[in-house]
Parts: C-alpha cells; sequence; structure tokens
C-alpha cells in the first residue's frame, strides 16, 4: 500500500489543529471533531499544549484515503518552536501550509513558505475561516501571490463567502476558464506544454493536463489552493482529494539497504525514550541491531549499534506493535538509548546516500540566552538532569555548565518557550525555577595573528607536555579549522589537544564563542614516561588563551534582515522607530498600495520594534525577519560570565585544574 508523509503548517491561530481534527473526522479516525479551546484535540497531547491551547512539539496522526495511507505530522505555529518544524521537513513528502482567509499572510506564514521551498517540497494551499467575518477570496489570491511568490491554481471556489453558510464549489476541469488558467500557468515553465497546446489546436486532453500539473506540483512549481473551513468542514473533502491526487507517494526503496532520520524523541512518564524515525529506504524489524551514525565536530562518524526492542507504527486511531516496517514509513522504535536528534539509521550516512528531504532548511539556532536558577537552590543538580533530557528532545537549547553559583543558562527562541519551559520543569519534574532577563549571544572572532607556546620541563609549566599555538583570522561563517605542522606524539595526545581547543573557545576573551579562525599546533612534546593526555587537556587552555589574548578578538553581535511591508502614510513614524533600533535602511519603494523597506536591524532591537509596529502601522503593517549574519560591535563590547577554570587568570586556573 502506498504511503505519504504530510505537514500541516501555519501561522498560530490560523487553524491548523483544527484542520488536523476535521481531517481526522472526515477520514473515520475519530468520531467528533476536537476542539483547542477545550483542549480535547488528538494532537494536542501534552496537558501544558491543552491548558495553553497552542501547539509545543509536532504529533504524528495517521488516517486512509482510499488505498493510500498518509501520515500526518501536526507542527506548532509559534515562532519560538520553529525547530520543531525544522525537524520535521526533513522527513515529510509534502506539505499543506493553512492561511487564514481573514488575517491572510502573517509573517511565520512567509517563513513557513520559504523554508518549505528551501526543502524542494510539493505543497498545497488550504484557505481556512471562510465562514467567517471579513473573510477573503480572490483578494487574498492575489496577496499570496504578491507576498510569497507562489503560482498559485485554485482548485475550488467558494460561494458566499464570509458567512456561517459559505459553500464551496470544485472547479470543473472541463471548464474552458480553469483550462486556460491551467494551461497558462503549465506552459510558462514546461515548452512541452506549448507543443501539445500547438498539436492540438490549443485542446490538450485531460490526461495529459493531469500530468503535466502533478509533475510541477511535485516540482514545487505550482500550488494547488483549496478554500474551506476546518471548523464546519467545507472544502476539507477537496483538500483531501487533492493530497491523494496531486501530492507525490514516498518511494518505496525496499531492496535498498536501511537508513532514515531520527527526527523526535520523547519520554514515557517511566524514563523510556522513544524514538522518532522516518524510514527513507530498506526496512527494520525487532530484535534487529542497528547502527546510529552521526558526525562529531571534527566531521568524523561516529557510530554505535543498538538493538530494537519495539515497534511502533502509526495506524488510524492509535500506534500499534509492529514486528518489522519498510521504506516510507515514520515510526516510532524502542531501545536505541543512545539516539539523539539529526542521527541516521543503517550503514551510510550523509544526504548523497540517504534522501533529499533529510536535508534541511536553514533556520538558525536561538539567538537568545536566559539564567535559569532552581527557586530551591539545594536542585541545581536535578534542574539540571532535567534539562539535559529537555535538550535531548530539542538540541538548539544548548545548555551551558553552571558557574560557580550554581547557575544553567539556555538558549531560546523568545519568552513563550521560557514561560513553557518554566511550566514544564514544574509539571513533569515537579521543579520551579526563574528565568533570568534574556539577552542577545554574539560571538567573537580573532582580530590578528599571534601564536604562544609551552615547553615541558619548563619552571612555569607544570604539565609534562609541551604545547604552542598559531592563531590567525579566517573568512565569516567557516568555523574554527584546526591544523597541525609536524610532530610525533602517540594519537591520544593529539586528540586530547584537538577536541580542547574546540571545548576552549566555546568562552573567548569576553566570554563568547569564538569562531571564524585558524589554530595551528605549532609545538608538540612528550615524556613517554611521564606524560598523559590529561597534561595536554589541562595545558591547551592555557596556551591557547594566552596566544588568543595578543591576537586579540572583536565581538560581533547578530543581525536580521527585515523586510517590512506598511501602508504609506505611515513611512514616517515606522523610519523613525528603525532610526531609534539602531537600524540601517537598505532600500525603499512602492509595492502597489503599499510602501516597502528594506533594512537589517540588530537581533537584540528586534523584538521591542515588532511590539510597536502594529501601533505604528495602525494594524495594517505586514514584516517578516530573518537571520543575517554578524556585524561588529560599536563601542564597549558585552561580556558574558565565564564558567568553569579560566585559563585568562593562570593562577586561578592552576588551582581549579589542581583539584581535578
Amino acid at each position: 500500500m502506498a504511503i505519504i508523509n504530510i505537514g500541516i503548517l501555519a501561522h498560530v491561530d490560523a487553524g491548523k489543529t483544527s484542520l488536523t481534527e476535521r481531517i481526522l473526522y472526515e477520514t473515520g479516525v475519530i468520531t467528533a471533531v476536537g476542539s483547542v479551546d477545550k483542549g480535547t484535540t488528538q494532537t494536542d497531547t501534552m496537558e501544558l499544549e491543552r491548558a495553553r491551547g497552542i501547539t509545543i512539539t509536532s504529533a504524528v496522526v495517521s488516517f486512509q484515503l482510499n488505498q493510500l495511507t498518509v501520515n500526518l505530522i501536526d507542527t506548532p505555529g509559534h515562532p519560538d518552536f520553529i525547530a520543531e518544524v525544522a525537524r520535521s521537513l526533513r522527513v515529510l513528502d509534502g506539505v499543506v501550509v493553512v492561511v487564514s482567509a481573514v488575517e491572510g499572510v502573517q509573517a511565520q506564514t512567509r517563513r513557513l513558505v520559504r523554508a518549505v521551498r528551501v526543502a524542494n517540497l510539493p505543497l498545497l494551499l488550504f484557505v481556512n475561516k471562510i465562514d467567517r467575518p471579513g473573510a477573503r477570496g480572490e483578494e487574498l489570491i492575489a496577496e499570496i501571490r504578491r507576498t510569497l511568490k507562489l503560482r498559485l491554481l485554485a482548485m475550488n471556489v467558494p460561494i458566499g463567502i464570509g458567512v456561517p453558510t459559505v459553500a464551496v464549489a470544485t472547479h470543473d476541469r472541463r471548464d474552458p476558464l480553469w483550462r486556460e488558467e491551467a494551461i497558462d500557468l503549465l506552459a510558462e515553465t514546461d515548452e512541452r506544454v506549448i507543443a501539445e497546446f500547438d498539436r492540438t489546436g490549443g485542446n490538450p486532453g485531460a490526461a495529459f493536463l493531469a500530468a503535466a500539473l502533478r509533475t510541477q506540483i511535485a516540482a514545487s512549481a505550482i500550488v494547488p489552493v483549496f478554500f474551506g473551513s476546518a471548523i464546519t468542514g467545507v472544502g476539507v473533502p477537496q483538500l483531501l482529494a487533492g493530497v491523494e491526487q496531486w501530492l507525490p507517494v514516498a518511494a518505496a526503496a525496499t531492496d535498498a539497504p536501511a537508513s532514515g532520520t531520527v527526527f523526535k524523541i520523547t519520554r514515557r512518564p517511566s524514563g523510556e525514550k522513544i524514538v522518532y524515525i522516518r524510514l527513507f529506504t530498506g526496512s527494520v524489524a525487532v530484535r534487529q541491531r542497528v547502527l546510529l551514525r552521526r558526525r562529531n565536530v571534527f566531521g568524523e562518524v561516529e557510530q554505535v549499534a543498538e538493538r530494537l526492542t519495539g515497534i511502533d507504527r502509526f495506524t488510524p486511531g492509535t500506534p500499534a506493535a509492529a514486528m518489522a516496517v519498510s521504506a516510507g514509513n515514520i515510526v516510532a522504535l524502542h531501545g536505541l538509548r543512545a539516539a539523539r536528534i539529526g542521527d541516521t539509521i543503517g550503514d551510510t550516512i550523509g544526504p548523497a546516500e540517504t534522501s533529499p528531504r533529510q536535508i534541511a532548511p536553514a533556520f538558525p539556532a536561538p539567538a537568545l540566552e536566559s539564567v535559569v536558577r532552581p527557586v530551591d537552590p539545594g536542585l541545581v543538580t536535578p534542574m539540571r538532569a532535567a534539562l539535559e533530557q529537555l535538550a535531548e528532545q530539542d538540541p538548539l537549547i544548548s545548555l551551558r555548565q553552571r558557574n560557580q553559583e550554581g547557575e544553567v543558562s539556555l538558549r531560546l527562541y523568545g519568552d513563550v518557550q521560557k514561560e513553557v519551559m518554566t511550566e514544564t520543569l514544574a509539571r513533569e519534574y515537579g521543579i520551579a525555577v526563574t528565568f533570568g532577563p534574556s539577552r542577545t549571544i554574539h560571538i567573537e572572532r580573532p582580530a590578528g595573528t599571534s601564536e604562544h607556546a609551552e615547553i615541558i620541563y619548563a619552571t612555569s609549566n607544570p604539565f609534562y607536555a609541551t604545547v604552542g599555538f598559531r592563531i590567525e583570522p579566517a573568512e565569516a561563517e567557516s568555523g574554527i579549522r584546526y591544523l597541525r605542522e609536524l610532530g610525533a606524539l602517540p594519537p591520544a595526545f593529539y586528540r586530547a589537544i584537538e577536541e580542547t581547543v574546540y571545548e576552549t573557545f566555546a568562552q573567548g576573551l569576553h566570554g563568547w564563542d569564538v569562531t571564524d579562525g585558524i589554530v595551528t599546533l605549532t609545538h608538540a612534546g612528550f615524556s613517554s614516561v611521564l606524560s598523559t593526555a590529561a597534561d595536554f587537556r589541562k595545558l591547551t587552555p592555557l596556551v591557547l588563551m594566552q596566544a588568543l589574548r595578543r591576537a586579540g578578538t572583536q565581538v560581533y553581535e547578530p543581525v536580521e534582515a527585515l523586510d517590512l511591508d506598511i501602508p504609506e502614510e505611515t513611512f514616517g513614524a515606522v523610519c523613525g522607530a528603525l532610526v531609534n533600533a539602531r537600524a540601517t535602511v537598505r532600500n525603499t519603494f512602492r509595492d502597489g498600495a503599499s510602501q516597502r523597506i528594506i533594512c537589517e536591524i540588530p537581533t537584540a532591537e528586534l523584538r521591542s520594534l515588532e511590539h510597536q509596529l502594529p501601533g505604528l502601522t495602525h494594524g495594517d503593517g505586514d514584516w517578516i525577519a530573518s537571520f543575517a549574519g554578524y556585524v561588529p560591535v560599536t563601542g564597549d563590547a558585552p561580556t558574558r560570565a565565564r564558567v568553569g577554570p579560566n585559563p585568562l587568570n593562570r593562577a586561578h586556573y592552576l588551582a581549579e585544574v589542581a583539584r581535578v
């Protein structure tokens, strides 16, 4: 039986989860439609999701469309949980994007559509809430074409839009007007359509048009549009027919070796780890040993072999235990205790050997950081253990080690994620915590070139090791490149040095991650009798940071590319706010009845500006921000408190490491 894995994406409150509920009802999976407001939906299963009325984690449900099995992933709509969306896109065959007929295209809509296009996934558009006052039809289609740059083809049309009794009519593919629009759209990118049009005297056959349309939809060149209402069910059957007819099914490469991607990890109340994977090729079975593979910071492939103790396959209603599953399926696996999100399963690693769908769009890591403290200081250790489990489910939150005050800091996307984390720790772990103010995460880059070395047996060097480094600046976005000149250390010593270089550069001269530099090991020596790997691990930070101190660093802050679409009469007020927010305007131009402003703004100023924009634009403004890199900080460089032994303070560092 054919399988397709689809996701539903939308801006928060566009009706994404309500549409999921209606789909499950229409396909017979549930007998009554759940309500987001009442906390009775199928996919918002966390107590916190039901209480807040938002989707926080992606959820998988399954249903049947005739002979087609559909696995559907309901994803979060709030931008603070964009990482869940990114991971889901890696395992999908197609996407349904929901747009409210009332609110239209919103900031998160743009981000999501752009991510879908980067992932090269076919998509269908569902215009929801056509039963609400203020709902728009043709006007909204024009807005979507303009703002999202999509080539749209309407598959149905609303009748009596904006009232509870609204209905939809499916476009008759024999209708000359619809055929003309479809042919024109297809011909824009397919010369075969033009040739067939000429050959048939302007009357290509229905089968030819359907095949050409299916090809362009699969290539994400054309986007079918369906109008409807998730609450009333109007238009949902046409959307389901579109999923069945137009989206490409999963490839069934069952004869190939097993390969898959881990995209989600949860834990049961008992603590058991449940690992969600999309199987792209081959098959896996209970009691089979599988390889978990990943690349470490050095680019090397690491692998762990573990035995599957159970498989849950998604079926209409509830997941069911299975002894084996094959390519195309999304399943939950038991027994993979070492699994991490992003791991591949099988004998190969990397997108070249598996599916192109595994390539995720480049959502940036969170740009904000906040210190979290337990209300009861005696719960620091249990709190950290709980946060490590939560970081396992969302690797981008990136815990930092405790400092001397017992504080732990997390990377987060925003205040809503912070509130959810607070409630999760209280509900699931019984630990009350408080978060400090969020601050923007900066980076440091080497400002010059310098060297430093410390020699074994020297009076000032208490370690049985010789280590020397040269540090040089490198091009932006290149990361840290580690090199070594000739030497004859045992491999374990070389490995200890290299690992410690990366660990040490997590905190530069100002406490931020050091990146975009070349580190060359220039000196290396040891005693065959006395030296241990620990000597190299302890000496490396002292030498490296002394070389970095001599080279100096420049602190950089993250910036966003901000694209605003505002009423013309609000242009002056918005520009004033942009200047106050340290934004740099790159371009302004008229776009229809609106004014467009393209600018660059520090990430630290963005949230405050976003709170002002609705008032400044009288509620009619639209904008989208995307990470645009880093710019040097002017004035005094911000610093971040260091954690652990400080190699910039030699006496303090030596005293601390002597305890280990």
